[in-house]
């Protein structure tokens, strides 16, 4: 007879520690604490982390495929270069999801997703705050769209498009336009209107692209 006071159960982690390490260096991506070119070793990776060799390569090989980072020239990985060319793939699939996932939030979330989505938006946060607020604004959208496969196939883009906003709002009068355009989402998605949000999204996905790619083409030409 099992002894009802012996509890040997041990709790399984949400994730496994590759999955922790993959996580952690989306963030810092995302962050703009790791730029683009940045080279990493394995024993830089194993110092920066504290994990195992086996756990580094585990992750390694999933953000390689995540296209977050890339073989680098000498040893070694570093995080992805991106190019005109990769950048205006990237937006061109966000353009043909994004707004699917804003129409489908606003038919699927609840209130209390919804409001906690607006209060994401904040018009007078400092450059580092806004970034981050984006960042949750991306993620409680795809989790509220309630769509796996459109989560799994956007929350990667999210990271490396989160990378190249720092770059876009380089270019003049582009804060103040992407501040407007997520004040517009926000509004559209506040009403409950499916075909505004997607509109919304549309038009904000569309000028980010062409910050975007205007702020790699000054790059490319300086290098």
């Amino acid at each position: 007879m099992t002894n009802p006071k012996l509890d040997l159960l041990i709790d399984r982690p949400s994730e496994s520690v590759p999955e922790m390490v993959v996580r952690r260096v989306r963030q810092a991506i995302a962050d703009g604490v790791l730029l683009p070119g940045t080279r990493l070793t394995e024993r830089e990776l194993m110092d920066l982390t504290g994990v195992s060799r086996t756990s580094i390569r585990e992750a390694v090989r999933h953000l390689l495929t995540l296209g977050l980072m890339e073989t680098a020239p000498s040893r070694g990985v570093r995080v992805a270069v991106l190019g005109s060319a990769e950048v205006r793939e990237i937006y061109e699939v966000r353009d043909a999801l994004e707004p699917a996932a804003a129409e489908l939030f606003v038919r699927r979330a609840t209130d209390e997703e919804v409001a906690a989505l607006v209060e994401k938006v904040q018009p007078k946060a400092s450059g580092e705050e806004r970034l981050r607020a984006i960042y949750e604004f991306d993620e409680l959208l795809l989790a509220g769209a309630r769509n796996s496969l459109l989560q799994a196939t956007l929350a990667p883009l999210h990271t490396r498009i989160h990378a190249l906003r720092s770059l876009s709002v380089t270019i003049p009068g582009r804060r103040e336009e992407s501040i407007q355009e997520y004040l517009d989402l926000a509004a559209a998605i506040q009403e409950r209107s499916p075909e505004r949000a997607r509109e919304a999204s549309h038009r904000h996905v569309r000028a980010a692209a062409q910050a975007a790619l205007e702020a790699v083409r000054i790059l490319e030409k300086k290098q």
